[in-house]
Protein backbone atom coordinates (compact mmCIF):
# COMPACT_ATOMS: atom_id res chain seq x y z
CA UNK A 1 0.00 0.00 0.00
CA UNK A 2 2.80 2.35 0.91
CA UNK A 3 4.53 1.75 -2.43
CA UNK A 4 1.37 2.48 -4.39
CA UNK A 5 1.01 5.90 -2.68
CA UNK A 6 4.65 6.75 -3.45
CA UNK A 7 4.22 5.82 -7.08
CA UNK A 8 1.11 7.95 -7.34
CA UNK A 9 2.86 11.01 -5.84
CA UNK A 10 5.85 10.55 -8.17
CA UNK A 11 3.54 10.46 -11.20
CA UNK A 12 1.78 13.64 -10.11
CA UNK A 13 5.13 15.47 -9.67
CA UNK A 14 6.39 14.45 -13.09
CA UNK A 15 3.13 15.57 -14.68
CA UNK A 16 3.40 18.99 -12.98
CA UNK A 17 6.97 19.51 -14.20
CA UNK A 18 6.00 18.62 -17.76
CA UNK A 19 3.02 21.00 -17.63
CA UNK A 20 5.23 23.80 -16.29
CA UNK A 21 7.77 23.36 -19.08
CA UNK A 22 5.04 23.35 -21.71
CA UNK A 23 3.64 26.60 -20.27
CA UNK A 24 7.09 28.24 -20.39
CA UNK A 25 7.59 27.11 -23.97
CA UNK A 26 4.20 28.48 -24.95
CA UNK A 27 5.01 31.77 -23.23
CA UNK A 28 8.32 31.99 -25.10
CA UNK A 29 6.58 31.32 -28.37
CA UNK A 30 3.98 34.00 -27.58
CA UNK A 31 6.79 36.47 -26.73
CA UNK A 32 8.64 35.78 -30.00
CA UNK A 33 5.45 36.13 -31.98
CA UNK A 34 4.69 39.42 -30.24
CA UNK A 35 8.22 40.72 -30.84
CA UNK A 36 8.06 39.68 -34.47
CA UNK A 37 4.74 41.45 -34.78
CA UNK A 38 6.25 44.64 -33.39
CA UNK A 39 9.21 44.35 -35.74
CA UNK A 40 6.87 43.86 -38.67
CA UNK A 41 4.86 46.88 -37.58
CA UNK A 42 8.01 49.01 -37.32
CA UNK A 43 9.11 47.88 -40.75
CA UNK A 44 5.72 48.70 -42.19
CA UNK A 45 5.86 52.20 -40.67
CA UNK A 46 9.36 52.70 -42.07
CA UNK A 47 8.21 51.61 -45.52
CA UNK A 48 5.19 53.91 -45.33
CA UNK A 49 7.39 56.74 -44.14
CA UNK A 50 9.83 56.29 -47.02
CA UNK A 51 7.04 55.91 -49.55
CA UNK A 52 5.31 59.11 -48.48
CA UNK A 53 8.44 61.27 -48.77
CA UNK A 54 8.02 63.47 -51.86
CA UNK A 55 10.50 65.51 -53.93
CA UNK A 56 9.70 68.72 -52.08
CA UNK A 57 11.24 67.39 -48.85
CA UNK A 58 7.87 66.92 -47.08
CA UNK A 59 7.45 63.67 -45.11
CA UNK A 60 4.24 62.43 -43.50
CA UNK A 61 4.17 59.62 -40.89
CA UNK A 62 1.41 58.25 -38.69
CA UNK A 63 1.91 57.91 -34.93
CA UNK A 64 -0.94 57.14 -32.53
CA UNK A 65 -3.51 57.94 -35.23
CA UNK A 66 -2.14 61.50 -35.59
CA UNK A 67 -0.21 62.95 -38.58
CA UNK A 68 3.26 64.44 -38.09
CA UNK A 69 4.55 66.60 -40.96
CA UNK A 70 8.28 67.13 -41.28
CA UNK A 71 9.41 69.74 -43.80
CA UNK A 72 12.94 69.77 -45.07
CA UNK A 73 12.92 73.56 -45.30
CA UNK A 74 16.69 73.93 -45.65
CA UNK A 75 16.84 71.79 -48.77
CA UNK A 76 13.89 73.67 -50.22
CA UNK A 77 15.49 77.04 -49.53
CA UNK A 78 18.78 76.02 -51.15
CA UNK A 79 16.93 74.81 -54.23
CA UNK A 80 14.91 78.05 -54.39
CA UNK A 81 18.05 80.18 -54.08
CA UNK A 82 19.76 78.29 -56.91
CA UNK A 83 16.72 78.70 -59.14
CA UNK A 84 16.48 82.39 -58.30
CA UNK A 85 20.16 82.97 -59.13
CA UNK A 86 19.78 81.09 -62.40
CA UNK A 87 16.77 83.25 -63.27
CA UNK A 88 18.66 86.44 -62.44
CA UNK A 89 21.60 85.33 -64.56
CA UNK A 90 19.23 84.76 -67.49
CA UNK A 91 17.57 88.16 -67.09
CA UNK A 92 20.65 90.24 -66.80
CA UNK A 93 20.40 93.31 -69.02
CA UNK A 94 22.49 93.28 -72.14
CA UNK A 95 25.54 95.51 -72.03
CA UNK A 96 25.39 98.68 -74.10
CA UNK A 97 27.02 98.41 -77.50
CA UNK A 98 30.50 99.89 -77.47
CA UNK A 99 30.80 102.89 -79.83
CA UNK A 100 32.81 102.27 -82.99
CA UNK A 101 34.50 105.65 -82.65
CA UNK A 102 36.79 107.30 -80.11
CA UNK A 103 36.12 110.32 -77.92
CA UNK A 104 38.70 112.24 -79.92
CA UNK A 105 36.84 111.50 -83.17
CA UNK A 106 33.51 112.55 -81.64
CA UNK A 107 35.09 115.77 -80.34
CA UNK A 108 36.57 116.64 -83.74
CA UNK A 109 33.50 115.67 -85.78
CA UNK A 110 31.09 117.57 -83.52
CA UNK A 111 33.25 120.68 -83.75
CA UNK A 112 33.65 120.67 -87.55
CA UNK A 113 29.90 120.13 -88.00
CA UNK A 114 29.28 123.06 -85.65
CA UNK A 115 31.65 125.26 -87.65
CA UNK A 116 30.24 124.28 -91.05
CA UNK A 117 26.54 123.82 -90.33
CA UNK A 118 25.64 125.49 -87.04
CA UNK A 119 22.77 127.45 -88.59
CA UNK A 120 21.70 124.60 -90.89
CA UNK A 121 18.80 122.22 -90.13
CA UNK A 122 19.58 118.85 -88.59
CA UNK A 123 19.61 117.18 -92.02
CA UNK A 124 22.30 119.66 -93.12
CA UNK A 125 24.39 118.91 -90.01
CA UNK A 126 24.19 115.16 -90.59
CA UNK A 127 24.98 115.61 -94.30
CA UNK A 128 28.27 117.33 -93.43
CA UNK A 129 29.22 114.47 -91.13
CA UNK A 130 28.36 111.91 -93.83
CA UNK A 131 30.58 113.70 -96.36
CA UNK A 132 33.50 113.57 -93.91
CA UNK A 133 33.04 109.82 -93.37
CA UNK A 134 32.63 109.18 -97.11
CA UNK A 135 36.01 110.79 -97.59
CA UNK A 136 37.54 108.61 -94.87
CA UNK A 137 36.33 105.54 -96.79
CA UNK A 138 37.56 106.86 -100.13
CA UNK A 139 41.03 106.16 -101.52
CA UNK A 140 41.17 109.76 -102.77
CA UNK A 141 41.31 111.26 -99.29
CA UNK A 142 42.99 110.62 -95.93
CA UNK A 143 41.87 107.45 -94.13
CA UNK A 144 41.04 109.02 -90.75
CA UNK A 145 38.63 111.66 -89.43
CA UNK A 146 41.49 113.87 -88.32
CA UNK A 147 43.35 113.39 -91.60
CA UNK A 148 40.31 114.35 -93.69
CA UNK A 149 39.44 117.44 -91.62
CA UNK A 150 42.98 118.78 -91.44
CA UNK A 151 43.79 117.98 -95.05
CA UNK A 152 45.26 121.08 -96.65
CA UNK A 153 42.83 123.44 -98.40
CA UNK A 154 39.66 121.43 -97.60
CA UNK A 155 37.90 123.01 -94.61
CA UNK A 156 38.01 126.75 -94.10
CA UNK A 157 37.35 126.58 -90.30
CA UNK A 158 40.77 124.95 -89.98
CA UNK A 159 42.42 127.89 -91.73
CA UNK A 160 40.52 130.77 -90.09
CA UNK A 161 40.75 129.45 -86.49
CA UNK A 162 37.00 128.72 -86.10
CA UNK A 163 37.64 125.01 -85.54
CA UNK A 164 40.20 125.72 -82.83
CA UNK A 165 37.71 127.93 -80.98
CA UNK A 166 34.94 125.32 -81.35
CA UNK A 167 37.22 122.61 -79.93
CA UNK A 168 38.03 124.80 -76.91
CA UNK A 169 34.31 125.36 -76.35
CA UNK A 170 33.64 121.61 -76.63
CA UNK A 171 36.44 120.83 -74.17
CA UNK A 172 34.99 123.34 -71.70
CA UNK A 173 31.66 121.49 -71.76
CA UNK A 174 29.86 124.41 -73.40
CA UNK A 175 28.24 122.48 -76.24
CA UNK A 176 24.88 122.79 -74.49
CA UNK A 177 22.63 124.79 -76.84
CA UNK A 178 20.04 123.09 -79.06
CA UNK A 179 22.18 123.51 -82.19
CA UNK A 180 25.32 122.28 -80.43
CA UNK A 181 23.53 119.18 -79.13
CA UNK A 182 22.27 118.49 -82.65
CA UNK A 183 25.87 118.70 -83.88
CA UNK A 184 26.92 116.05 -81.35
CA UNK A 185 23.97 113.84 -82.29
CA UNK A 186 24.74 114.14 -86.00
CA UNK A 187 28.43 113.44 -85.35
CA UNK A 188 27.60 110.21 -83.50
CA UNK A 189 25.34 108.94 -86.28
CA UNK A 190 27.84 109.79 -88.99
CA UNK A 191 30.67 108.09 -87.10
CA UNK A 192 28.48 105.00 -86.64
CA UNK A 193 28.03 104.76 -90.41
CA UNK A 194 24.70 106.46 -91.07
CA UNK A 195 24.36 107.36 -94.78
CA UNK A 196 20.75 108.52 -95.04
CA UNK A 197 19.30 111.95 -94.34
CA UNK A 198 15.63 112.89 -94.07
CA UNK A 199 14.82 115.95 -96.14
CA UNK A 200 11.88 118.33 -95.79
CA UNK A 201 8.65 116.55 -96.63
CA UNK A 202 9.95 113.28 -95.15
CA UNK A 203 11.91 112.19 -98.20
CA UNK A 204 14.92 110.02 -97.32
CA UNK A 205 18.09 110.26 -99.37
CA UNK A 206 21.13 107.99 -99.33
CA UNK A 207 24.31 110.10 -99.43
CA UNK A 208 26.84 107.28 -99.73
CA UNK A 209 28.29 108.73 -102.96
CA UNK A 210 28.58 112.38 -101.81
CA UNK A 211 32.11 113.72 -101.16
CA UNK A 212 31.84 117.52 -101.47
CA UNK A 213 29.74 120.37 -100.09
CA UNK A 214 29.94 124.14 -100.20
CA UNK A 215 27.80 127.26 -100.41
CA UNK A 216 28.60 127.43 -104.12
CA UNK A 217 29.36 124.14 -105.80
CA UNK A 218 29.36 123.45 -109.51
CA UNK A 219 27.54 120.26 -110.49
CA UNK A 220 25.74 119.94 -107.14
CA UNK A 221 23.12 117.19 -106.93
CA UNK A 222 21.58 118.16 -103.63
CA UNK A 223 20.75 121.39 -101.81
CA UNK A 224 19.98 121.55 -98.08
CA UNK A 225 19.22 125.14 -97.12
CA UNK A 226 22.55 127.03 -97.51
CA UNK A 227 24.71 124.12 -98.68
CA UNK A 228 25.03 122.25 -101.94
CA UNK A 229 26.35 118.67 -102.11
CA UNK A 230 27.77 116.36 -104.73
Amino acid sequence: MFFKKMAFCFAVAVTSVIALNVSKADAAIDTNVTNNAFCATDSAIGITEAATTDNAGIRVTESNNSQVVKVNSKAGQVSSVKKAKAGQAGSVKKAKKKPSYTKAELRLMSSIIFCEANIEPYAGKLAVGIVVMNRVASKDFANSVKGVIYERGQFSPVRNGALKRALARYDAGKFTSKNEKQCIKAAKLALEGEKTVTLSGGKRLNMKSYHFFSVYLRGARLKIKGHRFK
